[in-house]
């Protein structure tokens, strides 16, 4: 059996560039219990697959960490099962 998985929307401030987009992949992916993040650049967001328990602040302050601001939680959305 699988854990379950949300979706956990972010609004990221402070993106410019594509090497931004991969520094938050990055920093989003290595919080422990996210098992992937799409970051998008034009929308200045994020989405991230994450275990519920995994809290906002430390998303944002994986994000803030790599020099953005503003991260914030958006809204969180439980996984489809079919």
């Amino acid at each position: 059996m699988t854990s379950p998985i949300v979706y956990i929307d972010l609004g990221i401030g402070g993106m410019t560039c594509d090497d931004c987009v991969v520094h938050g992949t990055e920093a989003l992916e290595s919080v422990p219990g996210v098992e992937r993040a799409t970051v998008d650049l034009e929308s200045r967001s994020a989405v991230v697959e994450a275990a519920p328990d995994v809290p906002a602040a430390a998303l944002a302050a994986a994000v803030r960490a790599t020099g953005h601001y503003n991260a914030f939680e958006r809204r969180r959305r439980p996984a489809c099962d079919g």
